[in-house]
């Protein structure tokens, strides 16, 4: 059988997987890996053949446990650089040993538990085996696989490590830990090839990607986001000003009711530091972290498929399915416009909601964290390419509805073509979201006292993913419910070809 090159880190432990009748010369494939030496084994269905056992990395348990490892670490050196006679050996106490047993203790479960771990390939399938006391086993068809991610948590990246998440359109994927760098992308690349119904002879593609970006040689870079602009977004974003303007307020308060006087609150600079220092830890632990988790994203397309690198010190390179994806949702919020720039999240069947941390690593909702209005159409016609959005006409409120919409009644409005709807919605942020009629599954018709009274109502939209509110707000009464049964029927009978043909 057909797996990604290189060595095994465990032995290989053949496995039987049925008696049948000999398969043809078809279905003959390589024992190896990719381009390693062919060997004529059969795999039909079902053959008599050997799996291919990996085991993970060797260093897989120190990974696990390395927070505990640098927390006793810390402690007892605090404790020994602290005495005033100098660095020397305590004597064993209880708190010591205690520690030192739990210390111990973990770590020989970790060993175990990285003993009972295996990752096996079958002709059809990929098992991940594990458990010490209880065991289990994870069962992949290639088949069934949607996207493959590779993510370096920070103490993975200091040894070369990597994690691979296998989705199949279930909540948190299936988790190979760990890995090393080379194996977890020549492993990536495997199952994405026979996932796309590449037979294992057929599998040829094998990259070196690098260490800081995973960009393999036949990669194509289509967007970049330079640092800078990610410490623009962040620094204008709304959560930045909810910390920042609560925190200059009350401040300002302080100095103009203090009973001293302004002038005695001023010139203590001792007073003033010690109040802007915590604030000041807040705002840059804040920007920090946003950059950091989008530091370095690359939109990349690799091979049949397209993928995001990002992180600094945490590196997460996430496949972006584009059969999966529910909806689109393109955001600017208010500080943006007039910089021109947009964010654009996506809605993933089997991913969580929008995603809230920017530092998040692993899998995330976000498509381009902040981008110009060139590289948001770039972004859209990679993933669908007969996506126009300019070329869809936009109906917007009736001017009735300015009474509940006072500030965003000329953004509000609603629109479709023969593959998607789109609707707008907000003030602070507008945002804009994009549906394939194939991917509606129930439509609802909403309508209040108050819009009732406007002869208004709002058509919400549900797919299997929702991002936010999806919805068509405050139409015309009449325009709602002839809205909710065209686009029932045209979610009947919607197809998505038109979305991935130019």
């Amino acid at each position: 059988m057909s797996i990604p090159p290189g060595s095994f880190s465990g032995p290989v432990q053949p496995q039987t997987l049925g008696v049948g009748e000999p398969a043809s010369a078809e279905n003959r494939v390589d024992r190896a890996w990719p381009h390693a030496q062919s060997s004529d084994v059969p795999v039909g269905t079902p053959p008599s053949a050997p799996a291919l056992v990996e085991k993970p990395h060797p260093l897989t348990p120190l990974v696990r446990a390395w927070v505990l490892v640098l927390a006793v670490a810390w402690t007892i050196g605090r404790d020994l650089l602290g005495r005033p006679e100098g660095l020397r050996l305590p004597p064993l106490t209880w708190v010591t040993g205690g520690v030192g047993a739990v210390l111990v203790t973990l770590l020989v479960v970790a060993y175990l538990d990285w003993r009972a771990t295996s990752f096996v390939v079958d002709h059809g399938e990929l098992r991940l085996e594990r458990g010490v006391f209880t065991k289990s086993s994870e069962r992949i068809r290639f088949d069934r696989i949607q996207s493959v991610d590779i993510t370096e948590p920070f103490a993975a990246r200091l040894l070369g490590l990597a994690e691979v998440t296998i989705d199949v359109g279930a909540e948190g994927g299936h988790r190979m830990r760990y890995l090393s760098r080379a194996r977890a992308a020549a492993m990536r690349d495997y199952l994405l090839a026979r996932a796309h119904g590449q037979r294992p002879a057929e599998v040829t593609r094998q990259s070196t990607t690098g260490v800081l970006d995973d960009l393999a040689a036949g990669d194509e870079v289509l967007v970049r986001v330079p640092s800078g602009r990610l410490v623009i977004g962040a620094l204008l974003s709304h959560e930045f000003l909810l910390l920042t303007v609560p925190a200059s307020v009350m401040i300002a308060l302080v100095i103009a009711l203090d009973p001293r006087g302004p002038s005695v609150v001023l010139g203590n600079p001792w007073l003033l530091l010690g109040a802007a220092l915590p604030a000041l830890g807040g705002l840059w632990s804040f920007v920090v972290h946003r950059v950091i988790g989008q530091w370095h994203y690359q939109f990349v397309r690799s091979g049949p498929g397209l993928k995001i690198t990002r992180g600094l010190t945490s590196l997460s390179s996430q496949s972006v399915p584009r059969h999966r994806i529910q909806s689109l949702r393109i955001a600017q919020p208010l500080w943006w416009r007039r910089l021109g720039y947009y964010r654009v999240d996506m809605s993933v069947l089997g991913n969580h909601g929008l995603a809230r941390d920017e530092d998040q690593a692993g899998r995330t909702s976000i498509l381009l964290p902040i981008g110009t209005r060139a590289e948001v159409d770039r972004v859209l016609r990679t993933i669908w390419p007969g996506l126009d959005l300019d070329a869809i006409a936009i109906t917007p409120s009736p001017q009735r509805a300015r009474w509940v919409q006072p500030l965003a009644q000329g953004w509000v409005g609603w629109g479709w073509d023969g593959s998607v709807l789109v609707t707008r919605m907000g003030w602070l942020t507008r945002t804009q979201h994009v549906v394939p009629h194939a991917r509606v599954q129930s439509l609802a018709l909403q309508q209040g006292p108050l819009l009732r009274k406007l002869r208004l109502a709002s058509v919400a939209v549900h797919t299997t993913q929702a991002l936010a509110v999806n919805a068509a707000l405050h139409l015309d009464a009449d325009a709602a419910r002839a809205l909710l049964f065209a686009e029932a029927e045209r979610a009947r009978s919607g197809k998505l070809e038109g979305l991935f043909d130019k």
